[in-house]
């Protein structure tokens, strides 16, 4: 056999740039594979990452709402008829606020839970006590916690006063076809709602009138409910009433005590006009966790309370209400003032919120007016003022408690006792019962939820 020669130059080269080429190439494409891999473990990692998040989100959520359980197991007990002293055993307990931490919760895979729960005016001290409940999970790897703040207000109910549909101290005349009745807006009792709006067709004969002096006068509808009446006040025919009627019922309705700007820890003078917006960008509340305005010689009208928050307006020299107040949902208003309330037709106050979230007093000797076709929704006590409440339009509608020292109403006008309004217990002289539910989730939140509890929670 003919030996090989040897191999040319130029043929070792080609030779030698293939095999440079080939390699050249498996690094690239080992390359571009590692970057795939290396792509896809990243995606991989930041989906685990977020879906444990979420879920830790989640879990955080219903370890707060535990807290606030745990804080009205306290509330419930008080409307039992239990101290505050002994319902609140084991608490940490500063003034009127109460503080309590759970123990820690061991949340999967070996993350760690902490709830802290602050209450304001835990004692009963409050009409308007609020759980401030907060969970923190931080996970194993030393990640961001994850933090969810919740608050749940609550609304104080006086047993020995009881809420009633309409209270005429001196004399209730209820003309024409002019009626009391009742509903329930919260049939299921949820803290957040929805609250129903009244139509006949939910109407019960539950509600309650009282009569304290002089004289009863009930046109051509029946009283859908009870009717309790002073000494001296001559009972109606007993078709007139649906329910029982009680003679020689005796009841006092004082006027309560106005907060002052040196009783809240926190307020803002607005003068003789107010914001259309409340609380105004900026402003921060009280302790009690509601915002307090103060102001002087002004008309409430064309307020719009924003949602989730707890507003209190304190209007003195002679400071009135027209119409136009909005109270947003799960938010509420405390209205104080000595001047009139005057609803003209077609217009309203609180139309669009349950009768709960919004309570006006007012000292005025005046009269005070719900015109044709209009509605108010709320507690209205004045029982220094005369009430007249006319109309006949289908629009009409007046929801919710009313005392006056004398009420007239013809017409066909409505008055419809939400049921809601009653709370449930006896026994502690209060009642109480969850009137607002909110997530706190914004810095500014945050920096208020720090500032009122003396950063417990932050």
């Amino acid at each position: 056999m003919k030996p090989c020669g040897p191999i040319r130059s130029g043929a070792r080269s080609r030779f030698a740039s293939e095999r440079g080429s080939l390699l050249l190439t498996a690094l690239l494409f080992s390359l571009g594979l590692a970057i795939i891999l290396g792509s896809y473990f990243a995606l991989g990692r930041t989906t685990l990452l977020l879906a444990q998040r979420t879920a830790y989100a989640g879990d955080a959520t219903s370890l707060a709402e535990a807290g606030l359980e745990e804080a009205l197991y306290c509330f419930n007990q008080m409307n039992a008829g239990t101290a505050p002293a002994t319902a609140w055993t084991g608490w940490t307990i500063s003034g009127a606020n109460a503080m309590y931490t759970l123990p820690t919760f061991n949340r999967g895979p070996n993350a760690i839970g902490v709830v802290k729960v602050y209450v304001t005016g835990y004692d009963g001290s409050t009409a308007t006590p609020s759980i401030l409940a907060q969970a923190v999970i931080t996970p194993f790897d030393g990640r961001a916690p994850v933090i969810t703040t919740v608050r749940l207000t609550l609304a104080g109910t006086s047993v020995a006063a009881q809420v009633y549909g309409v209270v005429a101290l001196e004399g209730l005349d209820l003309n024409g076809s002019s009626f009391a009745d009742s509903f329930d807006s919260n049939p299921t009792n949820s803290v957040t709602g929805p609250w129903a709006a009244y139509t006949s067709g939910k109407a019960h004969a539950l509600t309650t009138v009282v009569v304290l002096k002089y004289n009863l006068n009930i046109g051509g509808t029946p009283v859908q409910g009870d009717v309790l009446l002073g000494a001296g006040v001559n009972p109606p025919m007993a078709s007139k009433v649906t329910g029982n009627i009680t003679t020689n019922f005796t009841g006092t309705f004082p006027m309560p005590v106005y907060p002052t700007a040196a009783t809240v820890s926190k307020s803002y003078n607005k003068g003789s006009s107010l914001p259309g917006t409340l609380p105004a960008g900026g402003d921060l509340p009280a302790s009690d966790g509601r915002y307090y305005y103060f102001c002087s010689g002004a008309t409430i009208a064309h307020v719009t309370i924003a949602a989730g928050r707890n507003v209190t307006i304190v209007g003195t020299n002679n400071t009135s209400m027209v119409d136009g107040l909005v109270v947003k949902n799960l938010s509420t208003c405390l209205i104080y003032i000595d001047g009139t309330v005057t609803v003209s037709s077609n217009n309203a106050i609180n139309s669009a919120n349950w009768a709960g979230a919004l309570t006006v007093y007012t000292s005025t000797t005046g009269a005070c007016a719900f015109a044709d076709n209009s509605k108010f929704t709320g507690i209205f006590y004045a029982p220094f003022c005369t009430l007249q409440a006319t109309g006949t339009g289908s629009k009409s509608l007046l929801v919710g408690s009313f005392v006056a020292r004398t009420i007239s109403t013809s017409g066909t006008k409505g008055y419809h006792f939400d049921e809601a309004l009653l709370g449930a217990g006896s026994g502690s002289g209060r009642t109480w019962k969850p009137t607002g539910w909110l997530e706190l989730q914004s810095a500014a939140d945050c920096a208020t939820v720090a500032g009122l509890t003396g950063n417990y929670l932050r």
